[in-house]
């Protein structure tokens, strides 16, 4: 069998595991995103650390249930894989060259933070990084289950009827339609959008 086809059934199995219900995978991104959010804490002692803001988007995405935020994190969230374990692998390198250049006693000459700090880092990325692949799926099936916000604009129409007085909905909340005039709407303040 081609690998192709072996990722394939395997990613159709993961995805067969988790669930349909959007509720249930918001939490469970809500789960992994705040994980994510404290490692990051732990991982910016010697690296630049972008990973908290990626959980801050995570956070929004399951929290406020939208769909092209949860895209948004969804993309991020697999480049953030890739360059991740690139790093993983960049560091542990320098890690054994500075274990190297320790043991050699020309420890002074080569610019690293202190072995064990290293190590720590690694090893905190590297639950980071187990934590985001596991989260992948529930994102994932978080975006493809959640209705998107164009959705939501043209139920309130249909379910109000065209409007011919002047007024529209601008977002709906609930099954309710919030109106505003049809006046001015160029302005990035009156759209309900990232």
């Amino acid at each position: 069998e081609s690998p192709l086809r072996i990722m394939t059934e395997i990613v159709g199995q993961v995805l067969a595991f988790v669930g349909e219900d959007p509720e249930i995978n918001a939490t469970w991104v809500l789960r992994f995103t705040s994980i994510q959010f404290g490692i990051a804490f732990f991982t910016s002692i010697t690296r630049t650390e972008s990973n908290a803001a990626l959980a801050l988007l995570g956070l929004y995405s399951a929290y406020g249930r939208k769909k092209e935020a949860t895209k948004l994190y969804f993309v991020f969230l697999l480049l953030s894989i890739v360059t991740d374990f690139i790093w993983m692998i960049m560091y542990g390198n320098q890690i054994a060259g500075a274990e190297t250049q320790e043991v050699q006693n020309e420890w002074q000459d080569y610019a690293f933070p202190p072995i064990g700090t290293a190590k720590f880092v690694l090893g905190m990325s590297v639950i980071s990084f187990v934590v985001k692949i596991m989260s992948t799926p529930f994102v994932y099936k978080l975006y493809t289950n959640l209705v998107g916000d164009e959705d939501h604009i043209m139920s309130a129409r249909n379910a109000y009827g065209s409007s011919s007085s002047g007024t529209r909905p601008s977002f709906v909340v609930g099954g309710v339609g919030s109106y505003q005039a049809t006046g001015d709407t160029g302005s990035y303040q009156n759209k309900d959008e990232l």
